[in-house]
């Protein structure tokens, strides 16, 4: 059962389970050996990942990232925030970036960049969301979950100024309709 939003919904929740069921399968077929190591992008793509890990590899090693271009705006800055490593090793290793939604390709690309100087094998992305019309920079996109129209989204872990994540629906994030903070 949703819960209840003033918001209009872009994707209804049944959908999105039923797509990350869907980039589950198509990663599980690609590495039936040896799987990926796993870097969540958080904290948006959190519960993308909590609902992929369901259908992957038991065992398989998962590492949190933190890494921003929005802040609290609804535009991204174009500057990316990266941290959260910490000791985390990818030489030799195929990385499997899981992102909330990938939208200028700025994010992607950096976190591209640094893995491939530290020795990764391999960058491969799964995003919930695509959004090609604000692409300024182009990056692979190896699973995607859905390509979205050019607005505003939250909801399902994505958030507008760290409210709003618990919506369990991908919807459109209209300020007009936003409660206020402590309704």
């Amino acid at each position: 059962m949703s819960l209840q939003h003033p918001f209009r919904v872009l994707i209804p929740h049944d959908s999105v389970l039923r797509r990350i069921r869907e980039v589950a399968a198509a990663i599980a077929a690609d590495f039936p050996n040896e799987p990926p190591l796993g870097i969540v992008v958080i904290d948006g793509a959190r519960m993308f990942a909590r609902h992929l890990q369901k259908y992957l590899q038991v065992g398989m090693e998962w590492h949190e990232l933190r890494a921003s271009s929005y802040g609290s705006g609804t535009t991204s800055s174009g500057a990316v925030q990266l941290g959260g490593e910490g000791r985390l090793s990818v030489a030799g290793r195929t990385v499997l970036v899981i992102e909330d939604i990938v939208d200028t390709g700025r994010t992607i690309a950096a976190l591209m960049e640094r893995f491939l100087a530290q020795g990764a094998r391999e960058v491969r992305v799964a995003t919930l969301l695509s959004k090609p019309a604000r692409r300024v920079v182009e990056v692979p996109l190896h699973y995607t979950g859905f390509e979205i129209p050019d607005e505003f989204v939250i909801g399902f872990g994505m958030d507008y100024a760290g409210r709003f994540r618990e919506i369990e629906e991908v919807v459109v994030y209209e300020e007009s309709r936003a409660p206020a903070v402590g309704s």
